[in-house]
């Protein structure tokens, strides 16, 4: 099977990047590589992949734009898409992970019935309505929760695979402080400040990590509470986010974004750390209440806590091992994959 993945481009395609999709990208494909896939990734030029590297752009593009070399995204997706077009007869498969910019890309004649979006953000009402409008296009999402409304609109090729991590990539710790974890965008959907009020309200300490994408949120709602039981480690890389999450006793995940999975949370509960998550979008099913931690509204986060710090975190990390371990997810998309041939070979 030769397979040619599409990534944004924000971060890295990278085990230690700060994006999770890009993060869910680096263990698929060397998945998909172990099982004998030829693969090439259209991603920027930092990516870190043994598959074929090509380059939509020298740099990811948020360093890019910390760096003033660039300020707008959508002219690199652009260059991302016009790639694939020349590479395209070269594969099998062309699967993207682009988002929304991408399905026009379905038209294209010899692309169809070849072409597999896999949309992991949140389901938004215009996408609904495009989906009612082009209900043959093939899509993949990582829930049910966001399978369900495109089905409900007429979606005809809609299917289901769960993101999944690479289980060995993650130790679970044997000492947890009592500290909790928040690892995240710093911006309002992210809900960093909800982490800080239940941190307080519980009278733990909270570490947070991750990129400050809102810098007059992260000024106004995280900043005037730094040294006073909260730390900011920035963006942290595979190893420092694994023992943050070992060494913490629970991880809040207070989005309140309708999340399309929920790769931290998943991150966290391999490391045998439960969770305490908002249960918007797919949390609610990422987060098995009683087992691997709980959702609730942000009213009673800090008693969810309590109740979480107490769970097995043995048995914690081997539920999210068992239900998204990366040879599960990459076993998901072979079959997807297979079916797609199969049908058009047929026409």
């Amino acid at each position: 099977m030769r397979i040619l993945h599409l990534a944004p481009l924000w971060f890295p395609v990278a085990r230690s990047s700060s994006g999770g999709i890009e993060t869910f990208l680096a263990s698929l494909i060397e998945e998909q590589l172990r099982q004998g896939c030829e693969v090439a990734l259209i991603a920027s030029g930092d990516s870190d992949t043994g598959a074929e590297l090509v380059a939509a752009t020298p740099t990811n593009v948020v360093d890019a734009m910390a760096a003033g070399t660039t300020s707008e995204y959508a002219y690199h997706e652009q260059q991302a898409m016009s790639l694939a077009l020349d590479r395209m007869s070269e594969f099998d498969i062309v699967h993207s992970h682009l988002g929304t910019s991408a399905l026009a890309l379905s038209s294209v004649p010899d692309l169809h019935g070849r072409l597999l979006h896999t949309h992991h953000n949140e389901i938004t009402p215009d996408l609904i309505t495009y989906i009612a409008r082009n209900p043959d296009v093939w899509i993949s999402t990582v829930s049910h929760t966001s399978a369900a409304p495109l089905r409900r609109a007429g979606a005809t090729r809609c299917y289901v695979v769960p993101n999944g991590i690479t289980g060995d990539a993650f130790a679970v710790g044997s000492s947890p402080g009592k500290g909790l974890a928040f690892l995240g965008r710093m911006e309002r959907a992210k809900g960093a400040d909800t982490a800080i009020a239940v941190a307080r309200e519980t009278g733990r300490q909270l570490t947070m990590g991750g990129p400050i994408v809102d810098d007059d949120f992260f000024a106004n709602e995280i900043q005037p509470f730094l040294g006073r039981g909260v730390r900011y480690v920035g963006v942290l890389d595979h190893e420092a986010k694994c023992a943050l999450f070992a060494s913490s006793a629970c991880t809040l995940v207070p989005s309140r974004a309708e999340e399309g999975f929920g790769m931290v949370a998943v991150e966290s509960m391999a490391c045998g750390t439960p969770v305490v998550s908002s249960g918007s979008g797919a949390l609610s099913e990422v987060v098995e209440d009683g087992l691997t931690g709980f959702s609730t509204d942000s009213r009673t986060m800090a008693e969810a806590v309590e109740r979480a710090v107490a769970l097995d975190r043995h048995t914690v990390a081997t539920r999210a091992r068992e239900r998204f371990g990366i040879r599960r997810a990459a076993h998901g998309y072979l079959a997807l994959y297979e079916r797609a041939e199969r049908a058009t070979a047929v026409h």
